[in-house]
């Protein structure tokens, strides 16, 4: 029986070294105020929930032409990017994890958001080496908890049973649970419906790698 392996990316595989707002400020052309902070969050958070083409353009602008910064938005998007790729890192033990699991099942990558600042996080850490396929909300044009998008899913990997690894409980591993996906939570969150979970991904591979290594001899 063949198993296939989703992770979320973001707070998944992923962790954060910085917080949303030192991203967004070292993006800026200036020391940003409040007001720019949170114009530029519901700006970009909007356009990608809404599955807008170019979600990180249009929010720079909005901050400039309101704030009167004489900056490109295609600049700065584009740095902000690569801000944000920079200021992710993954843990030795998670990347062991999904090493392990590729070798043995067909593997994936799930996760909400823009198509170039998640492709850039994945190439920033080599994930793409090590997964079968990769599926982004604003690529496909359906974001989780759509249960179109885990259909998608099923469909780019042949499988007889499927597992999905989240962070997010209403948006992974509710919906996937009603995809016919098994599901494993990493979070914080109470936890009383979640019959496999972890507090983070360290936690989850630390349990998992010596099973799955001495299932492989």
């Amino acid at each position: 029986m063949t198993t296939a392996v989703y992770f979320d990316l973001d707070n998944t595989l992923l962790e954060y070294t910085a917080s949303f707002g030192e991203i967004t400020a070292g993006s800026l052309p200036v020391e940003p105020t409040e007001e720019m902070l949170v114009r530029y969050s519901d700006a970009v958070l909007g356009a990608i929930t809404e599955l807008q083409s170019n979600p990180y353009e249009r929010a720079f602008a909005a901050v400039c032409e309101e704030h009167g910064l004489d900056s490109d938005p295609s600049t700065l998007a584009t740095r902000h990017i690569e801000n944000e790729a920079e200021a992710t890192r993954i843990q030795p033990a998670v990347r062991r994890l999904v090493e392990t699991v590729s070798a043995r099942h067909p593997t994936g990558i799930l996760t909400n958001g823009d198509g170039r600042a998640q492709r850039r996080k994945i190439e920033a850490h080599g994930l793409e080496t090590l997964v079968d396929t990769v599926i982004v909300s604003n690529e496909f044009g359906a974001r989780k908890p759509d249960p179109e998008i885990f259909e998608e899913a099923k469909r780019r990997l042949d499988a007889d049973e499927y597992i999905y690894i989240g962070d997010t409980f209403e948006e992974d591993i509710v919906p996937a649970r009603e995809q016919g996906f098994g599901t494993v939570y990493v979070g914080d969150e109470s936890r009383p419906a979640a019959p496999v979970s972890a507090a983070d991904m360290t936690e989850l591979a630390d349990v998992l790698l010596p099973l799955i290594e001495t299932k492989g001899k």
